[in-house]
């Protein structure tokens, strides 16, 4: 982070975005069909049986301005000037307006089932399967509206070897010499392309499918007396088809590799490196329509038809294994709690739809990703409790004491989780991808540490850090999580030279580390005062994290930042709120 501000402060900006207002329009159907049924199979066994059928027609704008990507050997016939893969509602070969295959096979089976197994209703085994569709998320509406040719959307990289004229911070269209699109609608240029045709869009896969989960459970409930009972259940969640927007049109490594050599005039890596040799990376791009794409040194080489490609596919995939332990005891002399255990390992590419990992750090291997869920926490243990203060017994008999004292109840939530993981970014472009995830290499051992202890380590050792080293001891300190000298962000500082790192992304895992736990006390206190018959005045008073303690939050994982590997923000401080609420 330090260098980017560096470079802002210094007037080298790396990248400008603009695009023009939308408007939204968008449509679409949705049917379901079901059919469940209760069996009592025996007096102490019950089954459940149901199907459900869901369609959600493709969404589409009545306007249609819409864009869709079709790949190699589609042009449009709508708009002739489209660069090729790109199409538009009319053209040959889309199957509608929303340009989206419809998916007609959302069948949802589901089956439960309830056995009394000692028949006097203190042990009951239960269990279930079923599978449940989502629908198209309203982010995908991203891609209706504003995009060429009936707005633009300008990404421009204006790194030093891109910028070919001007301040760039002035003029960033005119820095790369090309024309200023903006205002669009304003000057009548809907239908018309600019150079690069297409910069940066949003669209969605024409065979996109609609994303479900199987979810099951098997376990048992056991009333150890009248006010105990406990639970524990196996709960697992596989999903499918879980939505991921990759850029299609990603560069192609073989190709900016290639550049870096005709560049720098050798066939020799290290020699072309040493010799000035650089990437072109939008002509690296399989769409860019570049007339040389592996000389970058071609001033007629420059991009002209499609860089960044977002297509939302159906292509991710989580699995979720917990075991769920409940014991809950009910009211008695004015006391309840319940103490819940999971235990769990979640699974999956990505954490959600446009999670920093959503668009894959390998936009052509997405098995790379595959790690802990951003969320996965493997222990979780709430104990909750409620507790009506029997102090109004003695007062009884005496009018003003029996209000000051009745109604007075605490409660109290405990919660005590394992931390969450978290991912460490070279942010080196080695992969030459230019997605900033890229990941270190591991050359030794992850070893977490205390972070409020103060921590010296060699500068020279901590190549991720973008600190300043001591001037007298040459170390770097500070609150560090875990140990930075067991990850090489550099790659021996070669320019991706070294053997086996060309092009590479690193062999550090997704969310190998885990951050700091959860341990957290949320205490309040409540008064009701009847009034009269029908109004009662409550006074509550609440505190989050009771005790102030101090939750760390996730350490910097970010490479060459100047807090690499130091945790430097908690979670929420001890908050009291006071409130009055008048029933009647």
């Amino acid at each position: 982070m330090a260098k980017k501000f560096a470079d802002f402060v210094g007037g080298f900006p790396g990248n400008f975005f603009q695009f023009s207002s939308a408007l939204y329009n968008i449509r679409s159907t949705s049917q379901y069909y079901y059919a469940q049924d209760t069996i009592k199979v025996r007096p102490r066994l019950t089954v459940n049986l149901g199907v459900r059928y869901e369609y959600n027609s493709p969404q589409y704008d009545t306007h249609n301005n819409i864009i869709g990507f079709f790949g190699a050997g589609a042009q449009s016939k709508v708009f002739p000037n489209a660069p090729p893969g790109v199409l538009y509602p009319g053209d040959p070969g889309t199957p509608n307006r929303a340009l989206v295959f419809p998916d007609k096979n959302n069948w949802a089976p589901r089956v439960g089932f309830a056995w009394d197994i000692l028949g006097n209703a203190r042990l009951v085994m239960r269990g279930g399967f079923g599978i449940f569709y989502d629908i198209e998320d309203g982010a995908l509406n991203l891609q209706f509206g504003g995009q060429p040719p009936f707005g633009d959307v300008s990404n421009l990289d204006l790194f030093p070897n891109e910028v070919v004229n001007g301040n760039a911070f002035a003029d960033p269209f005119g820095a790369q010499g090309i024309t200023n699109p903006f205002p669009f609608a304003s000057q009548g240029r809907v239908g018309q392309f600019f150079v690069p045709k297409i910069s940066f869009a949003f669209v969605t896969d024409p065979h996109f499918r609609t994303p479900y989960s199987e979810n099951f459970n098997f376990g048992f409930q056991y009333q150890l007396a009248k006010d105990l009972a406990i639970e524990a259940v196996y709960v697992g969640s596989l999903g499918r088809k879980l939505i991921s927007t990759p850029d299609v049109n990603a560069p192609l490594p073989s190709i900016e590799l290639q550049q870096i050599l005709n560049s720098g005039g050798s066939t020799d890596y290290a020699t072309a490196v040493a010799n000035g040799g650089f990437v072109n990376r939008p002509c690296a791009r399989p769409f860019a329509g570049c007339s040389n794409p592996t000389d970058p040194t071609d001033p007629n080489s420059s991009l002209q038809d499609i860089s960044t490609m977002l297509t939302n596919k159906s292509a991710g995939l989580s699995d979720s294994h917990q075991f769920q332990l409940t014991v809950d005891k009910r009211y008695r002399h004015g006391l309840s709690f319940r103490a819940a255990y999971t235990l769990a390992k979640t699974i999956d590419l990505s954490s959600g739809f446009r999670a920093r990992s959503g668009g894959y750090t390998d936009p052509f291997n997405p098995r790379l990703d595959r790690g802990l869920a951003d969320f996965d926490a493997t222990h979780r243990f709430v104990v909750s409790a409620s507790w009506e203060l029997p102090i109004s017994k003695p007062f009884r008999n005496h009018t003003l004491g029996r209000k000051l004292t009745e109604g007075w109840q605490v409660n109290v939530i405990s919660t005590f989780q394992s931390g969450q993981p978290f991912t460490i970014f070279s942010n080196n472009d080695n992969s030459l991808q230019g997605n900033f995830l890229d990941r270190p290499n591991l050359i030794g051992k992850i070893r977490t540490m205390d972070a409020r202890q103060v921590s010296s380590f060699s500068g020279a050792a901590v190549n991720c850090s973008g600190a300043t080293p001591d001037p007298v001891t040459g170390n770097i300190s500070g609150n560090f999580y875990f140990d930075p000298t067991a990850f090489d962000c550099q790659f021996n500082n070669d320019l991706h030279l070294a053997p086996g790192s060309v092009a590479s992304f690193g062999d550090l895992g997704r969310n190998t580390l885990r951050g700091p736990g959860i341990n957290n006390w949320d205490i309040s206190f409540l008064k009701k005062t009847k009034i009269t018959e029908s109004k009662v005045l409550e006074f509550r008073a609440e505190m989050f994290n009771a005790f102030n303690h101090a939750q760390f939050l996730n350490p910097d994982p970010f490479g060459f930042d100047s807090t690499f590997g130091q945790i430097s923000q908690t979670r929420g401080p001890r908050l009291v709120q006071f409130a009055l609420k008048l029933y009647f």
